[in-house]
Formats: C-alpha cells, structure tokens, sequence
C-alpha cells in the first residue's frame, strides 16, 4: 500500500507536539513527546533522538513505531505508522546535527527516518 504524507499533514506536524510510540521486546509499551518530528519526503518522517532512553532502545530492538499528532482546532489527528530507519552517520545526520548548531542545541544521538506504511485518523473525515 503506498502512502502519501499530505500538505495538511505537514502543518499539523510543524505545529503541534506529536507522540512517539514503541514496544520492547516483552511487550511494554512506551510513548514519549518528540519535538522534532518532520516531514522528510511524501512517505517518511524525520526526528532527532536526543535522549537515548526506552524509545531508542526500542526501536534498537526491532520495535514498529507509531507517531500520533492531534490538531485541536480540527479536533482531529493523524497516527503514522512504520518501520524505524536509524542513522549515526552520513549526510542526512551531519546536516541535521549542523542544522541543529545553528538554532544553538546540542547534536543529536542520532536521527530516525520512519518509513511510513499506514496513516489514520482518530475519527473518520
């Protein structure tokens, strides 16, 4: 199934805080606000961990992911879900990193690509 990550969708995720979800290995779920979660192509997001804690463990481990945003105004959100791509290296992370100088925070741990293969909403439209 081929996805598409749309100009509203783009704005929401700019605008709003979105939610990361994973699981571990057991099960055990865990969810964590991600501030930098983007739009990197029309079926891909982007953010920088900077914590290093349960989500990246998770997602170390083989976790699928969920992103959730909510617009309040719409009453409405997205939920994305897919597989986690992380990157240490290369040109996509340097960027970010040099990116991230320059708004003056610290560098990432990494950055995570989440190749998206399904998007909902949390009501129908």
């Amino acid at each position: 199934m081929s996805v598409h990550i749309t100009e509203h969708m783009t704005q929401v995720l700019d605008e709003q805080l979105a939610f990361i979800a994973t699981t571990s290995r057991s099960g055990v779920p865990n969810l964590g606000p991600k501030g930098s979660i983007g739009v990197f192509d029309d079926s891909t997001l982007i953010y920088d961990e900077t914590t290093g804690g349960k989500t990246l463990d998770n997602i170390r481990q083989g976790s699928p992911v969920v992103i959730a945003v909510v617009d309040r105004a719409w009453k409405n959100g997205y939920r994305f879900t897919g597989r986690a791509e992380i990157l240490d290296a290369g040109d996509i992370f340097t960027a970010r990193a040099q990116a991230r100088a320059e708004r003056g925070k610290s560098a990432q741990i990494c950055s995570v690509l989440v190749h998206v293969d399904e998007i909902s909403t949390f009501r129908p439209v």
